[in-house]
């Protein structure tokens, strides 16, 4: 019995280390954990069944659908993915990894990993409102909304979705003004609780200058959120705060993106 316990325990904290990011962040996380006052939500496949019924998060209702329509052993290692910290962590860090399609010379861009002979995709998605032309060119004169997602699909169910936007003014040569920032969120996991803070929007300026050549500079708009989270474990909770930020330029490309602890 005191074996089990201590396996419990280092389990707790291996999995914090790997949502926090590091061993120190796990201990800070540690510090602030509170006593949790309900059991698992999807503790088994009926606990996740009863939660998704109940919930009013966006598309419960289907997820509930999808869900029943697997088997009892595809059910089982649904829930079982919900609770491994390897895929959350690479969820998170696929979010931020700036190497792949996601910047790619398109208005709208998109791609996904699999994970476990496909029963988990994470994928990401960027779109330009209005337009799906090759960003060869700057966008046209008005307002604009570059948007930036990042979900989680497991069998086919998207389980989590963070999505941030920006709407901005281009001049036809520039961005001249941020009008506003907004963002969104789909949340049907069961163990991870997430609250939207206030986006924040910007304007940055970039600049230019190449030997024997004129400097050329202009402005970017930019986005930001916190995402307030914590994981239930085992009675207690545990936070794992998250900012989201995007910066989008005159064609319409993300230059700049991130989903790093607070």
């Amino acid at each position: 019995m005191k074996n089990r316990t201590t396996q419990g325990i280092a389990a707790a904290l291996g999995t914090l280390a790997i949502l926090a990011g590091t061993a120190s962040q796990a201990s800070a996380a540690k510090s602030g954990q509170t006593e949790a006052r309900q059991s698992d939500p999807a503790a088994s496949p009926a606990a996740y069944t009863t939660y998704l019924r109940h919930s009013h998060e966006e598309g419960a209702a289907d997820a509930l659908t999808a869900f029943q329509r697997l088997t009892r052993s595809e059910q089982n290692k649904f829930v079982g993915y919900l609770h491994d910290p390897a895929v959350l962590k690479t969820f998170l860090d696929r979010a931020t990894d700036q190497g792949s399609g996601i910047s790619a010379y398109s208005r709208n861009a998109s791609d996904s990993t699999s994970l476990h002979n496909g029963d988990v995709t994470i994928g990401r998605q960027r779109t330009v409102s209005g337009l799906s032309t090759a960003a060869s060119r700057p966008l046209p004169r008005g307002n604009h909304t570059v948007s930036y997602t990042t979900y989680m699909k497991i069998h086919g169910v998207k389980i989590i979705k963070l999505k941030l936007w920006v709407n901005f003014h281009s001049n036809g040569r520039d961005i001249t003004k941020a009008n506003y920032a907004d963002a969104g969120k789909k949340n049907l996991s069961g163990v991870i609780s997430i609250s939207k803070g206030t986006p924040k929007k910007g304007l940055g300026q970039w600049g230019f200058c190449r030997r024997g050549h004129p400097c050329t500079h202009g402005h970017n708009a930019t986005a930001s959120v916190v995402w307030e989270g914590s994981v239930g474990y085992r009675g207690s909770v545990w936070q794992i705060d998250k900012k989201q930020s995007m910066t989008a330029n005159i064609y319409g490309r993300l230059v700049d993106y991130s989903l790093k602890n607070v």
